[in-house]
């Protein structure tokens, strides 16, 4: 056990109420524009492509900077990584909002994707650190809800911030980026490392550990995996709203509520996928078949032009991209050999595959949509959901319950 679960210190609580809290500013900061294309490209006076590239441009740049957090945990260790990300994030995001042109707007989304590619690793090996192993599923469930509040927030209340804010993109940017400043002010005032057992010693071969994670076959697979995962989600959730609006005649505000049924879904079923792989001990259940329903549930949104039909979708969009993630970060965490200091750097590799399809995904589907139309867009890249499907198949089962199936297999093979 890399914590005993007997010695739990109650300030772990407060380190999780800090790591729920930035999980949902994060998300929102990222995404604010999604809702709101829509006068940023009039306001801006930028082509759909463009208007991408607002949003996946930080995709891009957590890609390329979660390996910079690597090196600043290594240095300054995991805390004072978290908070030089943060404050970034923050500073940019407030910065934003102040943007005269498209070309302000992007350098500021640069340097909050750079903030925010500081801060992806952080979580995971906070959660090793303070947590005992029996807690993981359920605090990576919780963790995993907390996001998908966050994106659900987003579709919420952007449009209300909006037209409250006398219908100026600029305030909506700015007020997601102050919500983060208060959060980056909580974790300089509250937030707390803990080092002992292997998480104390982790920082002396964290140097030399990239060559080894990047070689383990949960993280390709992973990798594999998340890269699929992300290309579609991303796509989906920046474009849905402007698709909505132009080929379905919903109005601004009733195309974002509409898409905001998708993290809303996302939030119970993470929720029920956490709760369930904790008690049955098992991942994999949640992890490849919910990649079908997300696939099913993708075309569908498109395809379908009744409004339940659509929802009915989305519903399976959300329990498909959000019911196997607390089994994802978990498994990863029970791969052999794995350490906080190797979660770091493996869940860096990770998030920079990953982001590197969510940073292509809407600026490539973006430039193709003159030629080909959006629903034909959306509908091609839904078909990157096949990687996630075949690599999550493959990921070895990690969980205590794969104990009890090697038991009772043999006994099922003689009768």
């Amino acid at each position: 056990m890399l914590t005993s679960e007997s010695n739990l210190p109650r300030y772990r609580w407060v380190i999780e109420g800090l790591v729920l809290a930035m999980l949902i500013v994060q998300v929102a900061t990222w995404l604010a524009p999604a809702p709101i294309l829509g006068p940023m490209i009039k306001s801006l006076r930028i082509s759909l492509s463009e208007a991408g590239l607002v949003i996946s441009v930080i995709a891009l740049c957590i890609a390329v900077f979660s390996f910079l957090g690597a090196i600043i945990i290594e240095y300054l260790g995991t805390l004072r990584a978290l908070l030089v990300g943060l404050w970034l994030m923050g500073l940019a995001e407030v910065a934003s909002g102040y943007s005269p042109n498209f070309a302000a707007l992007i350098l500021f989304r640069i340097i909050e994707g750079i903030g925010y590619g500081i801060i992806i690793g952080p979580p995971a090996a906070l959660v090793m650190q303070w947590f005992g192993e029996r807690e993981w599923p359920y605090i990576n469930m919780v963790n995993a809800v907390c996001a998908y509040v966050g994106i659900a927030l987003v579709f919420a209340i952007t449009p209300l911030v909006y037209y409250a804010m006398g219908e100026h993109w600029q305030r909506v940017v700015g007020f997601y980026g102050w919500l983060t400043i208060i959060v980056a002010i909580l974790w300089t005032l509250l937030g707390r490392e803990r080092q002992t057992g292997i998480a104390a010693t982790g920082h002396i071969s964290r140097a030399s550990n990239v060559r080894e994670v990047a070689r383990m076959r949960g993280v390709v697979l992973m990798s594999i995996a998340l890269f699929g995962g992300m290309w579609v989600f991303q796509l989906f959730t920046a474009f849905l709203p402007e698709f909505f609006q132009v080929e379905r005649g919903l109005k601004l505000a009733e195309a974002a509520s509409l898409t905001a049924l998708l993290p809303l879904t996302g939030v119970f079923a993470a929720a029920a996928g956490g709760i369930a792989t904790g008690i049955i001990g098992l991942r994999k259940p949640f992890l490849w078949p919910m990649a079908i329903l997300t696939l099913v549930g993708c075309a569908g949104a498109v395809l379908i032009p009744s409004v339940n039909g659509i929802r009915l979708s989305l519903v399976l969009v959300g329990i498909g991209a959000a019911a196997g993630l607390a089994a994802t970060g978990t498994l990863m965490m029970e791969l052999p050999g794995m350490t906080p200091a190797k979660m770091g750097t493996a869940f860096a590799i990770i998030w920079a595959v990953g982001y590197a399809g969510a940073f292509v995904s809407p600026f490539l589907g973006g430039a193709l949509v003159p030629s080909f139309g959006l629903r034909s867009v959306l509908l091609a890249f839904a078909a990157f959901e096949i990687l996630p499907i075949v690599a999550l198949f493959l990921l070895p089962e990690t969980g205590p319950g794969r104990k009890t199936m090697a038991v009772v297999s043999p006994t099922a093979v003689r009768g």
